[in-house]
């Protein structure tokens, strides 16, 4: 009986644990500060919970010493717990060792929310949804701390958690200046939440695992093969390393040029070291968060700043698939000395080709629009430098260099649909990404050539992948067209324009704005959270998640029956 009482309960200590801590981070916020008395009872009801457990434990190990000799870090719940009858429940005293204990809880009890999670039995695109759900809560309790924001202001809820679902989906969209509003902490809690959704939860936690030397299960290695598209789970642990060493080897790159370039513009090391790693790992995350209040318009005619964040952005949005095929032809060709070239995946090949393309084609038509207006009176190398700089930023990263708001409603439609294009699988941008107008324009000219088959780089495209690229297209231009609708009803003083543009820049997790996204209704910043969340996880992840069971393939077909198209 007794053990019975105890595994069941180990099911939710954990949970408990976290919500304690939560609990901890929140009884300062605006939000709770004026509740003290009802926080002071829930956490002395979870130390009692938690008293309650030790004994437990304690008592179904037969009473053993070698128990406590083991777990010697649970005892500290009882400490508070004594204190409380002999000193106030809201001395200095009292409430340290409560935190003390409530933290203690957590480390000891972290490997119990494990317990609880498989419960439900959470299929890949769940554990993803619920992952970045929990990250972004997190993030939302931290941004809420007094010390997140400079002395005189505070954040509210709904826009803590605009601010963490931003930083964590890396789309970039603010309400506030990151520059005037948030501390050094504030900030610091904003990178920590872009660099850990750039690189993916699940991708994280795994390397972290494999970090501190610790085995991966096989439900994780499985999970993480759906998510990384791989054949075999040691190829897994092969690829997330090599994922988070590039990250940080990349960033620190990038971090010390622009270090280097902007030393003689501040006047401390430590205040320039900070605004490169942050732009840095902003720029190959795809995030667009700035330190400086007019994001990257003070650098517009700088060539290494330009070049140096364009290329951490293509780096990041391009995908790791293109860096290892990189990795690979440089290694054989340099170590391994191998005459033969290195022969590049098809979607190395399309990744690389179409983020070309795009790039070209948004330099040139940027430039084209905007000679006679926003950029008239520049030099032709300024003019061209600001253009390349735009068409890179804007399908993934977010950046600005020039004053979005003053652009020409023809350069702003040529952003939106390179907004929705994005950045290409497997990279930390958003979008519906390259890949998939790729293949939906060798379906079209395989149409046109009367070929049963979709071909590309003399290779057969599977009818599954055709139906998948089909599947996002439709369901990415249904959402949009719905969320500008609502967009539309809630913001009825805004132009349409910008109202479009906000909101394609939320679904493809870019972050650029005509400057309405610090005036949006609380309904409307609302909406536009959950296009920033929807768009970094994807219609199809989401959709995946929510399905209740998995369908088996049909093992029927019906006859075939032609219909007008067109």
């Amino acid at each position: 009986m007794l053990n019975r009482l105890t595994k069941k309960l180990n099911y939710f200590i954990g949970p408990i644990a976290i919500f304690g801590f939560a609990l901890l981070l929140l009884e300062h916020s605006v939000f709770l500060k004026d509740h003290p008395d009802l926080i002071r009872r829930m956490n002395l009801s979870m130390l009692g919970l938690f008293a309650i457990d030790v004994l437990l434990n304690w008592l179904a190990s037969k009473k053993d010493r070698a128990y406590f000799r083991a777990h010697w870090f649970d005892l500290v719940v009882f400490v508070p717990l004594v204190q409380f009858f002999y000193a106030p429940g809201d001395s200095t005293l009292s409430v340290i060792l409560r935190q003390t204990a409530i933290v203690a809880m957590l480390l000891s009890r972290t490997r119990r929310v494990k317990n609880f999670i498989t419960l439900f039995s959470l299929k890949p695109a769940q554990l993803m949804l619920m992952s970045f759900i929990g990250v972004i809560v997190f993030g939302t309790v931290l941004l809420m701390l007094p010390a997140a924001t400079v002395p005189g202001e505070e954040t509210g809820l709904i826009n803590a958690f605009f601010t963490a679902t931003s930083a964590t989906c890396v789309t970039g969209l603010i309400v506030y200046d990151t520059a005037t509003h948030f501390t050094f902490f504030g900030q610091l809690v904003i990178l920590a939440l872009i660099q850990v959704g750039g690189l993916g939860i699940m991708t994280f936690s795994v390397s972290l695992a494999l970090l501190m030397r610790r085995g991966v299960s096989m439900k994780d290695q499985s999970i993480m093969q759906d998510v990384l598209d791989q054949d075999t789970l040691q190829s897994v642990k092969r690829l997330v390393g090599f994922i988070v060493a590039m990250t940080f080897i990349l960033e620190a790159a990038g971090g010390a040029v622009l270090f280097h370039t902007w030393k003689p513009i501040f006047h401390g090391t430590l205040e320039t070291a900070w605004h490169a790693v942050f732009h840095s790992i902003s720029a190959f995350c795809n995030a667009g968060f700035s330190t400086f209040s007019n994001s990257l318009t003070g650098f517009s005619q700088d060539v290494p700043t330009n070049l140096t964040i364009g290329c951490l952005i293509v780096l990041g949005g391009i995908g790791f698939v293109v860096i290892g095929d990189f990795y690979q032809a440089i290694r054989n060709r340099l170590f391994r000395k191998q005459k033969k070239h290195y022969k590049f995946r098809i979607q190395s090949r399309l990744a690389l080709g179409w983020t070309g393309g795009l790039i070209l084609f948004g330099t040139g038509m940027i430039y084209l629009v905007e000679q006679n207006r926003l950029l008239d009176g520049l030099r032709t190398d300024h003019a061209l430098l600001i253009s390349l700089f735009q068409s890179i930023s804007t399908r993934t990263a977010g950046f600005n260099s020039c004053a979005i708001g003053a652009l020409q409603p023809a350069t702003l439609f040529l952003f939106i649909v390179l907004m929705f294009i994005g950045a290409c699988p497997g990279g930390t941008g958003g979008g519906i990404k390259t890949t998939t107008p790729a293949v939906l324009w060798a379906v079209i000219r395989a149409g046109f050539r009367r070929r049963g088959e979709t071909e590309l780089y003399q290779r057969t495209i599977p009818v599954e992948v055709i139906q998948k690229a089909v599947m996002v297209l439709c369901s990415s231009l249904l959402l949009v067209c719905g969320a500008v609708g609502l967009m539309a009803f809630f913001e009825p003083d805004k132009n349409f324009m910008d109202i479009f543009f906000e909101t394609v820049s939320a679904f493809g997790t870019v972050g650029l704005s005509t400057g309405i996204t610090g005036s949006l209704s609380e309904a409307g910043r609302v909406l536009i959270t959950l296009l920033m969340f929807v768009g970094r996880l994807g219609p199809l992840t989401i959709g995946f998640a929510f399905m209740l069971r998995q369908r088996q393939p049909a093992k029927y077909s019906y006859s075939e029956e032609r219909i007008m198209i067109g």
